[in-house]
């Protein structure tokens, strides 16, 4: 492994040339998370299936990184590295992955346009998906784009629930960009150390299981299969999966299997934020997937708003897991889009939850994995610098249209914010 150049240490991430998320059902992709999804150009994936990954504004972003500076829409990372120097931001943590250090000489040395297989590849083959979480939107979820051809925008300004901004989906069985990614596929294979596959919800997807039988089918025991999965899924849906995987395992041509899952607090308050969720349900798959599969489950907490009150609560659930001899770990990452359920707007009162929850984590330290520690600590740290990180302008805007989202909500969910959220009594009118 070599060090990186002075130059760009402060500006280099490798997920921008060995990472990408593609949005089969909307045409889009991006590398990591947090940039903003851009779209594919049809003449380039048509002439090279490969620009699924090295699309022209990737390759512009890579080129900034190499020429020591920062790519705007790479934010996220940045401002928290502004915050705290010591943070270990998703930037920091990609650009030191195992999959990553392998390849550091090969993509120091080559031309910043060169185009390069990923080592981490997640796909979404469709929106089709049977939750539609506050924060979701109708590109990731069907539920969500059902309603908003229904019942037209909600009354706010954030453009993923207006109904004039959405464009039409691609029907998974008519893609031109998943008849690319086949062609692509068994070259880009052999490079590949994850591979995941997410949605809206996979386990309802064709092309998922279609993929399963090519993990089975091809060898590569670099590889570690990621499915992303909501374990709310109709029995059928549940059965097929493990009939499935349990051929892909007994194959041995993988080197593992990961389950992740999202959760975002515990209880009544979980279910509110990711709607169609069952608490009780999620468990029990949960157990049940262990049991079946015995590989480790990673939980994703998407960390709004309205993680923090019961968050303590979602840790302890983990720790009693952990102690039925599930491997299970949760990984937090701060939510600041859509822009109305950024936890900075939370009034001073919320700010005795974020302390116990922190001390909390801090009494518990030999229970709590390096990587909870880490991510939990971002979260704290992005609360406790708020009124550095927000104007208070900016923070009465954001208030509003979380307030005008929650009337709607309530309203077409039949869901009663207030009942839900006694923490937050009298902050917003619902």
């Amino acid at each position: 492994m070599i060090e990186l150049p002075e130059n760009i240490k402060h500006s280099f991430c490798a997920a921008k040339w060995l990472m990408v998320t593609m949005h089969f059902g909307m045409g889009e992709n991006h590398s990591c998370y947090h940039p903003p999804i851009h779209r594919w150009k049809r003449e380039e994936t048509d002439k090279d299936p490969s620009a699924l990954h090295n699309t022209s504004h990737k390759i512009e972003q890579r080129r900034q990184m190499m020429n020591g500076e920062r790519p705007a829409e790479c934010y996220y990372c940045f401002n928290m590295e502004d915050i705290n120097p010591d943070a270990i931001s998703d930037r920091k943590r990609f650009t030191n992955e195992s999959w990553a250090l392998e390849r550091r000489a090969e993509i120091l040395n080559a031309p910043y346009d060169k185009p390069i297989n990923p080592s981490y590849l997640e796909i979404s083959f469709a929106n089709t998906c049977n939750f539609a979480c506050s924060y979701c939107s109708p590109g990731q979820s069907s539920r969500w784009e059902h309603e908003i051809r229904r019942q037209g925008s909600y009354p706010i300004e954030d453009p993923t629930v207006h109904q004039d901004k959405m464009h039409d989906m691609i029907p998974e069985e008519n893609n031109p960009y998943i008849d690319a990614f086949w062609k692509w596929l068994p070259e880009a294979y052999k490079d590949l150390r994850y591979l995941r596959i997410t949605g809206g919800e996979p386990l309802a997807t064709r092309n998922f299981m279609k993929l399963l039988d090519f993990v089975a089918q091809n060898h590569n025991p670099n590889l570690t299969l990621v499915i992303n999965t909501n374990l709310c899924v109709p029995e059928k849906n549940l059965k097929m999966f493990f009939e499935k995987a349990t051929t892909l395992l007994n194959a041995k041509t993988i080197k593992g299997l990961e389950v992740y899952t999202s959760m975002d607090t515990w209880g009544p308050q979980a279910e509110y934020i990711r709607d169609g969720l069952d608490v009780a349900q999620w468990e029990e798959t949960v157990r049940k997937v262990s049991t079946t599969f015995n590989v480790p489950i990673r939980v994703m907490v998407t960390f709004g708003l309205l993680s923090i009150f019961n968050f303590k609560t979602f840790i302890n659930k983990v720790f009693e897991l952990r102690n039925d001899g599930i491997d299970i770990m949760f990984n937090c990452a701060r939510l600041v889009d859509p822009k109305q359920f950024d936890l900075r707007i939370l009034p001073d009162s919320a700010d005795s939850y974020f302390q116990d929850t922190n001390q909390f984590v801090l009494e518990n330290d030999d229970k709590i994995a390096k990587v909870e520690k880490e991510t939990w600590a971002m979260v704290y740290d992005f609360w406790q610098a708020r009124y550095q990180t927000m104007n208070e302008t900016e923070r009465t805007w954001r208030k509003d249209q979380f307030e005008k989202f929650t009337l709607e909500y309530d309203k077409r969910r039949e869901r009663n914010f207030s009942s839900v959220f006694p923490e937050l009594k009298g902050w917003i009118e619902v």
